[in-house]
């Protein structure tokens, strides 16, 4: 079966001007990637330069009884936008709400003891934010209704320090060894209150379930694309969580370096690289496969939405799909995890410097 080392974090990633490569199970102090020397062909043009090339995404996805909830931050320097989705998962419906926020120094911090991204504009209030120390993972969206869109509130709370919690960063080229990618996963327990009303009316309070957070910083090549499928939730009394993704900046020794991931009940099992192919277009049934026997699984999309974004310096496109997943997928021990119409998120993305 396929295993990778994993080890304690050092602490910084970024050491003598190299990444530290690797799957950790504890975490540095930061999720911080500058310093690289000559991270681009070897060419050393100012550092100030090369940092402006790191681009970096935090993703936290969830579920409350028929409803699987998105919330996005991009932070690429110029262009930095907050989006949040909503589908319901029996009626086929979704709903998404985004801003898109200029210029700022620092949308994602850097910092893995406490943090928060966020936007207060009225009628877009989204943020999440973590803290180590209470041992709190918070999610609160409040954005305002159209005559076509509810109105919708939310709050989750998570607890970093329920048994069944687990965080892992993973470190990898991107795709040469020159150059990195750093991603901070954490599967956290979470109590969810959420009130719809306008086109959709409910009302739910206290339903306990699981939430996914993904955190990456990555430098980024002039064109980058990427296709990923993620999910998390409740199966069988197990709080499971799943990330799987292929891109153009995975390393060439994807076997040694990826940052496949499922999460079950605090456990944590490394998954090896997945093929995820969709032969009759996005709209259609999509594979996920492995060499090595411990994925299989088929994601069915119900509905979808796509963004772009012209400016300047950044061309960014995104199509976002929501659906269920069936199929397999073996966990360290040996069980395996059985998904049968279990909601998920694929995504498909390419962004152009």
């Amino acid at each position: 079966m396929y295993t990778r080392e994993i080890t304690a974090a050092p602490q910084k990633l970024i050491q003598n001007g190299k990444p530290v490569f690797g799957t950790f199970d504890t975490l540095p102090k930061k999720l911080d990637i500058k310093g690289v020397t000559t991270p681009y062909a070897g060419v050393p043009y100012p550092p100030i330069l090369s940092r402006l090339r790191i681009r970096a995404r935090a993703v936290y996805v969830f579920s409350v009884g028929d409803y699987v909830g998105l919330v996005q931050f991009f932070d690429n320097k110029i262009l930095n936008m907050a989006e949040f989705s909503l589908w319901n998962t029996r009626r086929g419906t979704k709903y998404v709400y985004r801003k898109f926020l200029g210029v700022r120094r620092k949308m994602i911090p850097t910092k893995l003891d406490a943090g928060r991204c966020s936007t207060r504009t009225p009628g877009r209030r989204i943020r999440f934010s973590w803290n180590h120390k209470s041992g709190r993972l918070l999610l609160a969206v409040n954005v305002r209704g159209l005559s076509h869109r509810p109105e919708i509130k939310i709050f989750a709370q998570g607890n970093f320090k329920d048994p069944a919690a687990k965080e892992i960063i993973s470190v990898k080229p991107a795709p040469t060894m020159r150059r990195c990618s750093a991603t901070w996963y954490a599967s956290v327990p979470a109590t969810t209150k959420m009130e719809v009303k306008g086109v959709e009316k409910i009302a739910v309070e206290n339903v306990n379930g699981n939430g996914l957070l993904f955190v990456n910083r990555a430098y980024y090549k002039f064109i980058t694309r990427g296709e990923s499928l993620m999910a998390s939730g409740v199966i069988d009394g197990k709080r499971v969580s799943l990330r799987i993704s292929t891109t153009s900046l995975d390393a060439a020794a994807t076997g040694k370096y990826n940052d496949n991931v499922l999460f079950v009940d605090g456990a944590f099992t490394p998954l090896p690289p997945v093929c995820i192919t969709h032969p009759f277009g996005i709209a259609k049934d999509w594979i996920a496969q492995d060499y090595e026997s411990m994925v299989d699984l088929s994601f069915v999309p119900q509905n979808s939405y796509s963004r772009k974004a012209n400016f300047i310096l950044v061309n960014a496109a995104y199509d976002t799909v929501f659906g269920f997943l069936n199929g397999t997928v073996a966990c360290a021990d040996g069980s395996k995890i059985e998904l049968r119409d279990f909601p998920a998120v694929a995504q498909i993305s390419k962004i152009r410097l």
